[in-house]
């Protein structure tokens, strides 16, 4: 069995994965504006210099953004079980398996997502979160998905293409990771609010 869950704040990881997203957008753009001016087979040294620069710091960078937006989608979910520990499909071990099962990882990251999202929902009666609208999460996920099927066309119109989506995917993620990290935060802030009230302590007129 899994260890109990403890709630940790995700602001940290969600600041890395953010500015490491913005870094993977831009290389994005530079290789989508490369591609356009040169192609994806260019004669010269100079075009193969910048398609190959681009490249390597694209691969760079989408290594180290998977690494670290994994650790932050791992702790958001822990965070999620202590928050409202229902509604989840799968255990928090999924966060990071599943994406490296094929045809699983096109699905399943974006199920465990949700999940989280709707549990890190404000609390409603009886301590169930109140839904929140997922658009950013799904425009997210079809976006990224839309990149990787346009990667494996090699058509320069394709390519470009793909790198705009992945640019796309980059700035939606970045605001999945922003407003799931407040979401959480703001739970924690009102549980530290609730623990520092005295026991004996009780409002006006109802002691």
């Amino acid at each position: 069995m899994p260890s109990p869950a403890s709630y940790a704040s995700p602001r940290s990881l969600g600041i890395a994965a953010s500015v490491l997203l913005g870094l993977t957008g831009a290389v994005s753009l530079w290789n989508a504006a490369v591609v356009l001016a040169v192609g994806t087979s260019p004669d010269s040294v100079a075009g193969l210099a910048l398609l190959g620069a681009g490249g390597i710091g694209e691969v760079l960078l989408t290594a180290a953004t998977a690494v670290v937006f994994i650790m932050w989608l791992y702790r958001v979910r822990v965070n999620a079980e202590v928050i409202y520990p229902h509604g989840h499909q799968r255990g928090r071990g999924w966060a990071v398996g599943a994406w490296f099962l094929p045809f699983v990882n096109l699905y399943l990251p974006w199920r465990i997502t949700i999940d989280v999202w709707q549990a890190s929902g404000p609390a409603g009666e009886h301590g169930v979160p109140q839904p929140v609208p997922a658009t950013v999460v799904n425009a997210w996920w079809s976006t990224w998905i839309a990149g990787l099927l346009l990667a494996r066309m090699p058509a320069p119109a394709t390519v470009t293409a793909s790198e705009f989506c992945t640019a796309a995917a980059a700035v939606l993620a970045i605001l999945v990771v922003r407003r799931l990290t407040a979401m959480q935060e703001r739970h924690a802030q009102a549980a530290r609010a609730v623990a520092a009230v005295p026991a004996y302590w009780a409002p006006a007129g109802q002691s």
